[in-house]
């Protein structure tokens, strides 16, 4: 790895650890902290995809479509509760569009983008060569896994409540069905580079939500 490149890392990966603490102890101090979340995921975004190699236009057109896509699932699924279940979203996750936050795209986005890379590192270790239709299902995996940290939390944080506070199985199954499609068109469409950023992303999101957990 060039000697740029791995200097370029480091001092990304501290600006989000460093990003990400400042999230634990504002939040800690006051729930409301959670209404800068749409600028932590833009930011989370931008450090993620800065070290993505080979950022050509098919790249774009597929997080556009992804991002899209996500967005008019979620929308269909707030407003009408057949795809994950009844649930409403809050003012944390900032500008809506039929009720339905226009971040949460992004949201989407930078979990199946890391999860995939994820499983390919993990593939790698092992030598193995990661099959398309395989690391779609194991990504999507790693998605529900990361969504059942952040189901509990969601309402305190006011992002989206379930109805009655539970979250039903319809909505980790939605997770893990949609999940794969998204990360099987992510591979399919040559997402899947070399980026040491994805599996950071990965591991602070989970451990930032693993605290939230067990102190809100």
């Amino acid at each position: 790895m060039p000697e740029w490149f791995s200097k370029k890392e480091n001092i990304l990966t501290w600006a989000l650890i460093i990003f990400y603490m400042v999230g634990v102890i504002g939040i800690s101090l006051s729930t409301s902290f959670a209404a800068l979340t749409p600028f932590n995921l833009i930011t989370t975004g931008i450090i993620l995809f800065y070290l993505h190699p080979n950022k050509d236009l098919l790249f774009y057109l597929n997080l556009l479509f992804v991002f899209i896509a996500a967005w008019f699932l979620e929308m269909i699924g707030t407003n009408t509760g057949i795809i994950f279940g009844n649930y409403t979203y809050g003012h944390s996750l900032g500008l809506k569009l039929s009720q339905t936050p226009v971040i949460i795209g992004l949201n989407w986005i930078i979990v199946a983008y890391s999860s995939i890379i994820c499983v390919d590192t993990l593939a790698k270790k092992f030598n193995r060569k990661l099959h398309e239709i395989v690391g779609a299902l194991w990504a999507a995996s790693i998605m529900v896994l990361l969504d059942i940290l952040i189901e509990p939390v969601a309402p305190k944080l006011n992002f989206w409540a379930f109805e009655n506070l539970q979250v039903p199985i319809q909505n980790y199954t939605a997770w893990f069905f949609f999940g794969f499609a998204f990360c099987y068109w992510m591979l399919k469409g040559g997402l899947l580079q070399t980026n040491p950023m994805a599996t950071k992303v990965l591991a602070i999101q989970a451990l930032f939500f693993i605290y939230l957990n067990l102190y809100l």
